[in-house]
């Protein structure tokens, strides 16, 4: 199988202080896709378009800045390269406090693997460079990332990773470019800039795939969100869409505690839709979640009785662990639902049986519980159970 080659570069830092022009409140991770077979030729046309615009230098987005009649003309020049372009975009302003995500190392693991497991998974040979230049946190922390996973998929699998100065490497220039140029479609503080330049559709003709991170309602594409063999898109998105449905429906309530099961439930849409392979959040972080909202904290007890419980009384489908609560996406966590709530309900029901059997032997016959209308729904749960 004929080997590609994937030159990545990106755009902006990790930071939260988006009041600060110096904070991009996007960060954008850009991969210029090539077949061994064009890269000579690539480079070569690079090459030339370098010379044409910056004879004394690299092709560097940060030396176009807002000259859009140049940016313009040399994305045009360069599109029609044998080349494609896989972006991951990442909203940081989405990025709940209590995910974690907000811790750098965190971030970077988590981005790097959004980016890794895409690449990966697309190309079975593939060949990923990156600048090696400077102090780049987030290159070294990739770069690591990707050479703790050199593992094939398959015996005919293969995958490299290199650092390579981008004075050197013409094709990790246009990575520079294009996620500098994205930037203006995205980026709060380049986007009152771009002079009404649409970048991403200018480059359209060579997108292979723009990753939102988080993903949105509109974006979430439940049939190829996954790589978890275990994942069931069936019931991933059964339960997506009755968890969507709540939030349709109360997303405007005044009810302190409908906006409690709200906060909550949003939190469990986040981490559904945005991380894989997803895990089960523990009920300390939704806590602290609501807390961070604003809301006053809650006992575990009603926590579990107020906005667990009522939730999926609403038909919210919410599997549960000892690691925590989670929205379901294959049979196994249905079954963890299923097996929890069996250690607390058959218990409970077998305690409930022998202090009526106890009272009615005692009262010879006099006292049956389970005769009055009130427990009709118990007395025919265990007819069916002795049946």
């Amino acid at each position: 199988m004929n080997t590609k080659y994937a030159y990545v570069d990106e755009f902006g830092a990790f930071g939260y202080n988006f009041e600060s022009e110096g904070c991009s409140t996007h960060f954008i991770i850009t991969a210029i896709i090539v077949d061994e077979d064009d890269v000579s030729t690539v480079k070569q046309n690079v090459e030339i378009i370098r010379n044409k615009y910056f004879p004394n230098g690299e092709i560097k987005s940060s030396r176009i800045g807002k000259d859009h009649r140049k940016r313009i003309s040399i994305l045009n020049e360069l599109k029609v390269l044998p080349f494609k372009i896989f972006a991951l975009v990442c909203d940081k302003r989405k990025i709940f406090e209590q995910s974690g995500l907000r811790y750098k190392q965190t971030f970077y693991k988590f981005i790097n693997n959004l980016a890794y497991q895409e690449l990966r998974t697309s190309f079975s040979n593939l060949v990923i460079s990156a600048d090696e230049v400077g102090e780049n946190e987030y290159l070294k922390s990739f770069a690591k990332y990707i050479r703790e996973r050199e593992v094939p998929l398959s015996l005919f699998d293969k995958s490299l990773f290199r650092f390579e100065n981008s004075k050197d490497n013409l094709i990790i220039q246009v990575a520079d470019v294009v996620a500098g140029s994205l930037a203006y479609n995205y980026d709060e503080h380049k986007k009152v800039k771009a002079n009404g330049n649409n970048y991403r559709s200018i480059l359209s003709s060579k997108i292979l795939m723009i990753k939102e991170f988080p993903q949105t309602f509109e974006s979430f594409d439940i049939l190829h969100n996954d790589l978890n063999p275990q994942y069931n898109a069936q019931i991933a998105d059964i339960c997506y869409r009755r968890a969507k449905l709540f939030m349709e429906k109360h997303k405007d309530s005044d009810e302190i505690e409908v906006k409690q099961q709200v906060a909550v439930l949003d939190y469990l849409l986040f981490r559904f839709m945005n991380r894989s392979p997803r895990k089960y959040i523990p009920t300390k972080e939704l806590l602290n979640q609501l807390c961070y909202l604003g809301f006053d904290r809650m006992p575990i007890q009603a926590f579990r009785a107020k906005i667990i419980a009522k939730l999926r009384d609403d038909g919210v489908i919410i599997s549960s662990s000892p690691d925590g609560y989670k929205i379901p996406s294959s049979e196994e966590e249905l079954e963890d639902f299923v097996n929890r709530g069996k250690t607390i309900i058959l218990p409970m029901l077998s305690r409930l049986k022998k202090c009526n059997d106890i009272i009615k032997l005692g009262t010879s016959g006099g006292i049956d519980l389970f005769q009055r209308a009130e427990y009709q729904v118990l007395a025919n749960m265990f007819k069916e159970h002795n049946n």
